[in-house]
């Protein structure tokens, strides 16, 4: 796995590994920087990696969910994730004490981006369909601390999400 750079970071694509696999990679051309993998076939753990480091994303509760991140084998949670009730948006928190808003720009644009505690936009995410076909990301602030999570974090709070949104859709 190629170290995250910031020259890397101009053009990138998650994609999934085979068809039905919940494994995805963040490609920089033909660099996989980050690699994100489901560890059961249903559940919510899954791990991200990036060539520097490991962690590990859990979603918890029902009514009030909340995503938690962890450095691999740390008892202490490095990062929070908070949706706000429709889960179109919602606030993303480092243990540095740095706060994120991500926002999902609706179901029709299929778009997402992460925002800063100054309103900037760190990344835009185009969806190709569902997460199975995967998504660009534009990077706008490359040299923001924690990129690799940040990168990782948000994409297994999207795929949960369409996850949710396509079990919801399917008849009864």
């Amino acid at each position: 796995m190629t170290p995250i750079r910031p020259d890397l970071l101009r053009s990138l694509a998650w994609k999934q590994g085979a068809a039905q696999q919940r494994h995805y990679e963040l490609r920089a051309g033909e660099e996989t920087i980050a690699e994100l993998d489901f560890l059961k076939t249903f559940g919510t753990l899954a791990r991200g990696r990036t060539a520097e480091r490991s962690w590990t994303f859990k979603r918890a509760g029902f009514l009030s969910p909340i995503v938690t991140a962890r450095v691999e084998g740390a008892a202490e949670d490095c990062a929070l994730y908070h949706p706000n009730f429709s889960a179109s948006q919602g606030q993303l928190r480092l243990a540095s004490g740095e706060n994120y808003e991500f926002r999902l720009a609706g179901v029709w644009s299929r778009q997402a981006a992460l925002v800063d505690g100054a309103r900037r936009e760190v990344f835009r995410l185009h969806l190709k369909g569902d997460a199975a076909l995967g998504a660009t990301v534009e990077v706008r602030l490359p040299e923001t601390p924690e990129i690799g999570l940040l990168l990782l974090l948000t994409w297994y709070v999207l795929v949960l999400q369409l996850q949710d949104e396509a079990l919801r859709a399917e008849p009864r």
